[in-house]
């Protein structure tokens, strides 16, 4: 394995930067991002062994200066360094000093237990611990429950003071039980109720904080259920408001609707079912959603959680990038950072442009040996890159809709604008930092750049990066521009809340670590290609938030192991850089994410996630203790296949899906997307996919959403996922059946409960004239058109899907059909050209480009495009 590749993106913004700014003074001054003492000495030099103690100084070679420095723990301490003491690192109060590459620099906290018996660890220091006299206000989570008996339910209490600050008291809270409806008891921040006598909705559960209280509304349905039928229970996964008005169908196994029934005021709905059907659940405003082959008569008490149309509303906070306030000089400095609102549950559950803002053009007006200009970078919306001296640029932050508090909306129904969807309370979260240009190493630039990758790497060698928190986010959303016509636009969104960092200095990333990887999957006989940990705290009602961040390539060469990291040396070895919960979210439980990810030319992208709790984020720069992950990625679902026709076609019967998993999972997802957003999840159990199963046609009144469009005529995206959820097993009928079952472990929480998922989100297939360009084009006789194939592989199986079919109308001496031949193509990926027969001439001839399959009949719903040309 050879190192880690150099950083494009990096690479190109120095050439930007620099000609910007030219070169100023390097780093002076403390890198915590406080108040420090000075680390630099008046003592020029050219290496290390020029200052008057070279254990305790290095030679910053970009500004011949030297400065005070170490290589073990010790050379921070008084005793040590002598003269060259560093006051903060011999502070009695604190938590002295950490040599972090390199430097000198304050030790943070990660728990109580960091500190002394007295003492609370808040925002990565040591204090005294939070009173619960300063609690003015406070939020249960969730706000709402309804369930049947039997139901166990955990709730958070959010706490804050006068000034609507996060508030951690260590003590204080006291949990009720208000009506025998539930039954439990709560110990600190969280408390665990279970749903007992049947009630309507009314406050169940409550908590006391100093002089505030807060309770959550809880509706305990009887529980008996009618025999010879099943109960559904519709809820919003991201609220628990029941869903009224849900279109509840049973169908057979040929996919034939048998009864369908509407949700009352409490969500539910009795439907006539016996033996193994399939359930789905409608409703115009959420995600379809459909158990396929459900035991009606073992489980009879169902409880759906569906995900809101991710795409109807759209909004969420946009400002000026935080800039953590330091004491370094700017001149050749530049600034780095991406912030975003967390994102509960699952992320397939939500459109990509949640997760980091939708894709936007950065110029940078580049002059360079070589390099031409001006020249755009392509960015998420919560990326910011700007020069130190220069004012922060403009981010903008998007959310999902959830709880909110009504105080800050106008005009709305406090409880109205939560079960619309018009609202929600999230976290938003930042990783910034510095560079300096003179660390910038000027390589060769490539035309497609990550730049996650890029951040990841460049955070494991810093010690100058900081999170920011703010932990509870308000926002509203309004219905997406173009979303009536079904094409929404959500670059012209207005965000109507500021970005609410305001003047946190947020903590320093100042526990570096190192994950060791499993083996990476393969993907169509490639390895992927990179790998992402990302290193998080679970925030109960508001998602995953991210504090840190460490990435690698697998390129040099692509096989089983990550690109050794330079500093480390180690292939399959990612160094990671992290932060400690801070903001409000200190005592709640870190996850850590480990992801390979790769593309296929068709389009298709894979991925493949493991989770892992871990206890603490430890100071292991080195990485003599790497954390190792307790099993191996699960193998991608690549044999994932779904008929789109109402007829059999090509092995597959109308609506049949088929895949072959990997035995460890417990449970499959095939989510089909519309081009407006809206999702039809189909929730299948593993051992029944070889034999395929049969997705339901849509219930009267609403479209098909395995369609593109309410026309029918474009396939819907495609986005396959096995999972490994614990509490479930892979045996017949206790998979899904108990996710789902109204006592189970609760459908809304598959994400706390999955520890592994594999997924590809397989390419949409389309065909795209390049040449001719337009319909009336004039070409010559036995000239070269050129077309560009995507979402789809050309070539014979296994390797490749099929061919193009191109078809010849109208003119003279014009033989047609024709077929490429190419297995691969000759025009870059996707793209090929062919020749026209050389006797072909006339007007109003028609080229018409078809996807077909390997046995040469037309892919249905048919792909195909067309132009009209004159041949002279």
């Amino acid at each position: 394995m050879s190192s880690t590749p150099r950083f494009p993106l990096l690479a190109r913004l120095a050439c930007v930067l620099l000609c910007l700014s030219g070169c100023g003074d390097y780093l002076e001054g403390d890198v915590t991002g406080r108040p420090g003492p000075p680390t630099s000495s008046r003592e020029f030099c050219a290496v290390d062994q020029d200052c008057s103690d070279p254990d305790l100084f290095i030679c910053d070679t970009a500004t011949a200066r030297c400065v005070a420095a170490c290589r073990t723990q010790a050379d921070c301490r008084g005793e040590r360094r002598g003269i060259h003491a560093l006051a903060v690192c011999d502070d009695a109060g604190g938590l002295g000093c950490q040599c972090d590459m390199n430097r000198c620099l304050p030790a943070v906290c990660a728990a109580d237990s960091d500190c002394e018996s007295d003492e609370a660890c808040r925002d990565g220091a040591c204090v005294a611990p939070p009173e619960p006299s300063q609690a003015a206000s406070c939020e249960v989570t969730p706000a709402v429950v309804v369930g049947s008996p039997g139901l166990a339910v955990d709730f958070q209490v959010w706490v804050r003071d006068a000034a609507g600050r996060p508030l951690v008291p260590r003590e204080g809270m006291t949990w009720e039980a208000l009506t025998p409806s539930v039954v439990g008891a709560g110990t600190g921040a969280a408390g665990r109720f279970v749903l007992a006598e049947p009630a309507s909705e009314h406050a169940a559960v409550s908590v006391q904080v100093g002089e505030a209280s807060c309770s959550a509304l809880v509706t305990v349905l009887p529980s008996e259920v009618a025999t010879g039928g099943v109960r559904v229970l519709v809820m919003d996964a991201q609220t628990g408001w029941p869903v009224p008005l849900a279109v509840v169908a049973v169908s057979d196994d040929d996919g034939e609707q048998t009864a369908a029934m509407v949700t009352n005021a409490d969500g539910t709905a009795w439907v006539p079912a016996r033996g193994e059907v399939g359930l789905t659940a409608y409703h115009p405003d959420f995600g379809y959603l459909t158990l396929a082959r459900h035991d009606a008569s073992r489980f009879r008490d169902v409880r759906l959680a569906l995900v809101r149309n991710p795409l109807d509303r759209f909004g969420g906070v946009r400002g000026e990038f935080p800039t953590v306030e330091d004491s370094l000089t700017a001149s050749s400095l530049l600034r780095v950072g991406v912030a975003g609102l967390s994102v509960p549950g699952l992320p397939s559950d939500q459109s990509a442009e949640f997760v980091a803002g939708p894709e936007r053009e950065v110029p940078l007006p580049v002059w360079s040996t070589g390099v031409p200009g001006p020249q755009n970078l392509s960015l998420p919306s919560g990326a910011a890159l700007w020069m130190a001296d220069r004012q922060a640029p403009e981010v903008a932050l998007p959310g999902v809709a959830g709880m909110c508090d009504g105080a800050f909306l106008s005009g709305w129904d406090p409880e109205l604008a939560p079960r619309d969807g018009a609202c929600g309370t999230r976290t938003a979260w930042a990783l910034t930092g510095v560079v300096s240009l003179a660390d910038l190493p000027l390589g060769a630039l490539q035309p497609k750049i990550d730049p996650l990758l890029q951040l990841g790497r460049l955070l494991q060698g810093s010690p100058r990066f900081f999170s920011l928190v703010a932990r509870d986010t308000r926002f509203t959303l309004a219905p997406t521009p173009g979303i009536g016509v079904g094409e929404p636009d959500v670059r012209t969104v207005e965000y109507a809340q500021p970005l609410p960092f305001g003047d946190s200095q947020g903590v320093r990333l100042s526990f570096p670590f190192v994950v060791q990887v499993p083996s990476l999957p393969q993907y169509q006989g490639t390895y992927l290609d990179r790998a992402y940990v990302l290193a998080t705290v679970a925030a109960p009602g508001r998602g995953l938030v991210p504090l840190g961040l460490g990435a690698a390539a697998n390129t040099s060469p692509a096989d089983p192991n990550t690109d050794a990291d330079f500093r480390l040396g180690r292939p399959g070895h990612v160094a990671v850089r992290m932060a400690p919960a801070h903001g409000g979210l200190e005592g709640q439980p870190y996850r850590l994410l480990v992801a390979a990810v790769g593309e296929a030319p068709d389009g298709s992208l894979a991925t493949s996630t493991l989770v892992k709790t871990l206890s603490g984020p430890q100071f292991d720069p080195e990485g003599l203790r790497p954390v190792s992950m307790d099993a191996g990625f699960l193998s991608l679902p690549e044999s994932a296949r779904y008929n789109f026709d109402g007829e059999s076609h090509q092995g597959l019967e109308a609506r049949e899906f088929q895949a072959t998993v990997d035995p460890r999972a417990n449970l499959v997802r095939a989510e089909f997307s519309t081009r407006a957003g809206r999702r039809w999840t189909v929730l299948m159990p593993p051992e029944d996919l070889d034999d395929g199963v049969q997705v339901p046609r849509p219930s009267f009144g609403f479209e098909d959403r395995t369609y593109a469009s309410p026309l029918g005529t474009t396939r819907a995206r495609l986005h396959v996922e096995v999972l490994r959820a614990a509490a479930l097993t892979r045996r017949e009928g206790e998979g899904v059946a108990r996710l789902v079952a109204a006592d189970g472990p609760r459908m809304e929480r598959l994400a706390d409960l999955t520890d592994a998922v594999a997924s590809v989100r397989l390419g949409h297939p389309e065909v795209t004239w390049l040449h001719p360009e337009a319909d009336g084009q004039r070409l010559a006789r036995g000239s070269a058109v050129r077309l560009r194939v995507t979402g789809f592989r050309l070539g014979a199986p296994p390797e490749g899907q099929g061919r193009v079919h191109i078809r010849l109308q109208g003119g003279a001496g014009c033989v047609g059909p024709f077929d490429t031949e190419q297995d691969v193509p000759t025009h870059g990926v996707g793209e090929f050209e062919l020749l026209m027969p050389a006797g072909c001439q006339g007007v109003g001839a028609t080229l018409t480009a078809t996807l077909v399959g390997p046995d040469g009949d037309p892919l249905r719903p048919f792909v195909r495009s067309s132009r009209r040309v004159d041949i002279h």
